[in-house]
């Protein structure tokens, strides 16, 4: 029997998933989905779950990115007073990639001490290990490196969600042994 939620493999007779918790009454289960992106196309709890953690990246990426982007503008302006304008465009790609590694430092260091980011604690959602504690700072770098930049980071989910029957992680997730459960 699997979890018509999550997709997970519970133990005959269990009123509740394991995994996920969802409710098990009243129905049989049903066969594993193909794919986490099988669950998430017909699973309205996937959907959700994947809209929330969309959304708390946002909500990272625009704290994190007013704070950068203040700092930015104190480094830029002198260059622009300096008449430094043929270096400003070699400044701000330079900025970009150190910002998408800010990001990831950040998610990675969250992660580590309290489980989550401040995106992902406004819908109480936390980043465990396969033993249910905080991610070590080495996982939680390489759970979140692909947030360095936005297309990988869109690769690492679809990836995940293809190669997996679990929808919840992203294939560095899978890789590492990490999962965002909620708290």
């Amino acid at each position: 029997m699997f979890c018509p939620s999550c997709g997970k493999e519970v133990p005959a007779g269990a009123t509740f998933c394991p995994a996920c918790g969802a409710s098990l009454q009243g129905t049989a289960g049903t066969s594993a989905p193909v794919s986490g992106m099988d669950t998430l196309t017909k699973d309205q709890r996937a959907q959700q779950y994947w809209v929330e953690r969309l959304v708390a990246i946002i909500i990272d990426w625009i704290i994190l990115g007013v704070i950068f982007f203040v700092v930015a503008a104190l480094v830029a302006i002198p260059a622009l007073l300096t008449g430094g304008l043929g270096m400003l465009g070699t400044l701000f790609g330079g900025l970009a990639f150190l910002y998408g590694l800010i990001f990831v430092l950040y998610n990675a260091a969250m992660e580590t001490n309290s489980g989550a980011s401040i995106g992902k604690k406004l819908f109480h959602l936390k980043v465990i290990s396969k033993e249910g504690k905080n991610p070590t700072f080495g996982q939680a770098f390489i759970r979140n490196l692909s947030k360095i930049y936005w297309l990988l980071l869109l690769l690492d989910v679809i990836i995940g969600l293809a190669v997996s029957k679990d929808y919840h992680g992203k294939y560095s997730d899978h890789f590492i042994g990490t999962t965002v459960v909620r708290s």
